[in-house]
């Protein structure tokens, strides 16, 4: 008897369109024809319950292709999410370096234009020695020209 509920437990869970195995009828394994005669009340008990235990393994399929299906669901949205997450820390470095580059070449153009005005002002000083050291030489020249030292 438990055999026999093991191979009708194993045939619910075989693909449909595959051929189902014969049970064997006795203790020998032998087959025994089909005549019509005795075998045939246990057939309707057997297809019923090869039925129900065909819709509970198909409702347990459709069960678990839900699960899979909601789980797939949680995880792209988990991904969504993270990818949003990501793309939003992105433009917010982005506008941190941006911001830093610029200060960087404020500094430098302020840095350049201090050094121009520098440069600037050694010029101008450096003229006004070239200036006073001509006017030097001229009055020395004159001097001695005319004499005087």
């Amino acid at each position: 008897m438990q055999s026999q509920q093991q191979l009708q437990g194993s045939e619910a869970v075989q693909a449909p369109g595959r051929k189902k195995l014969k049970r064997p009828a006795g203790p020998s394994g032998r087959e025994e024809p089909d005549d019509g005669g005795g075998g045939d009340d246990d057939e309707p008990p057997r297809r019923s319950r090869n039925t129900k235990d065909a819709q509970t393994s198909t409702s347990a399929v459709r069960g678990l292709l839900r699960d899979f299906f909601e789980q797939q669901l949680r995880l792209d949205a988990q991904r969504q999410e993270t990818m949003e997450r990501r793309a939003r820390e992105r433009l917010f470095f982005e506008d941190q370096w941006r911001q830093s580059m610029q200060r960087i070449e404020q500094e430098r153009l302020m840095l350049e234009q201090a050094w121009a005005e520098r440069e600037e002002q050694r010029r101008m000083r450096e003229e006004d020695r070239a200036e006073r050291r001509d006017a030097l030489l001229t009055t020395l020249l004159t001097r001695l020209l005319q004499g005087d030292l």
